[in-house]
């Protein structure tokens, strides 16, 4: 049950993603030259020192294998 509600979420994600014109980082712009605007709809990645958009928690950032992370310390565990 859990896995038939990840897979359904990860669909209504991509579908919101590919709807809203993909992700544009750094100078990427789709075939139309138009970048994609997904991004302002990221409820964590990039955004430590913010509040999550579902607690208003602010929003951890740390270092794993020198990569930034991003989480929520009330909402994801």
């Amino acid at each position: 049950a859990r896995l038939e509600k990840l897979v359904q979420a990860v669909k209504v994600t991509l579908q919101a993603a590919i709807d809203a014109g993909g992700s544009t980082l750094r100078d990427f712009v789709g075939g139309d030259g138009k970048p994609g605007y997904f991004q302002q709809q990221y409820f964590v990645y990039g955004r430590g020192g913010q509040p999550c958009r579902v607690c208003g928690t602010l929003l951890k950032e740390i270092r794993l294998g020198q990569r930034a992370t991003c989480y929520c310390l009330k909402c994801q565990k």
